[in-house]
């Protein structure tokens, strides 16, 4: 069932549409991180890796200040985003992976979704994270949970009944890596959803 969420402006929108892709997985995660992430009206937000520019356009329609970074083509997202009139809200960054665009700016919000699960070293790219992460700012990040062997046998048999190997090429963020989130962030919240998707929440830490 589509969950309706209501904008500052009183419109109500689709979530399951800025979801994007199964909203049965993603949906509670995505609700959770939005009431973590608090009221938006005023934030600068990073999000990384916006893809189709749709948590962005929502984002942005909460009344944040939203910078999308993209290794990949930006032309969906710009169309997403002028279909909601959030353009003068939202820009865009396409780079080859790292944060130089942005070099020396903080934000209050930093989100991603189905990004992480696939950068390694990670830990040198949360503290790449972490150095622009404003003071009291948040984290929210909304990653695919790599599983262990019954749930590649299901993957692989069931869900995509195809010869790809998933044991050795889909990554995902694994328990043993949660540390590397523990040492970088303060009060982390981690949660697991249906066995399939993790959401990692955390502050900036104080400095001293």
């Amino acid at each position: 069932m589509a969950r309706s969420l209501e904008l500052p402006d009183g419109r109500n929108v689709d979530l399951d549409y800025f979801v994007e892709w199964r909203p049965y997985l993603w949906r509670r995660p995505l609700e959770h991180a939005l009431k973590f992430m608090g009221d938006l009206r005023g934030k600068r937000i990073l999000e990384i890796g916006g893809r189709s520019g749709r948590m962005t356009s929502l984002f942005a329609m909460q009344g944040a200040q939203v910078t999308m970074v993209e290794v990949g083509d930006l032309a969906a997202a710009q169309a997403e985003v002028a279909k909601w009139g959030v353009t003068d809200q939202v820009r865009f960054i396409q780079t080859a992976g790292g944060f130089d665009e942005i070099a020396g700016e903080t934000f209050n919000v930093i989100f991603t979704k189905s990004v992480l699960w696939c950068i390694e070293p990670l830990g040198e790219f949360l503290d790449a994270i972490d150095s622009h992460l404003a003071e009291g700012g948040r984290v929210a990040f909304l990653e695919n949970w790599r599983g262990g062997r019954v749930l590649f046998w299901v993957r692989r048999n069931l869900i995509h009944r195809s010869r790809f190997d998933w044991e050795s090429h889909y990554v995902g963020i694994h328990p043993d890596q949660i540390p590397l989130f523990e040492e970088r962030f303060a009060d982390l919240h981690v949660r697991r959803h249906r066995f399939l998707v993790y959401e990692i929440f955390g502050r900036k830490r104080r400095a001293g």
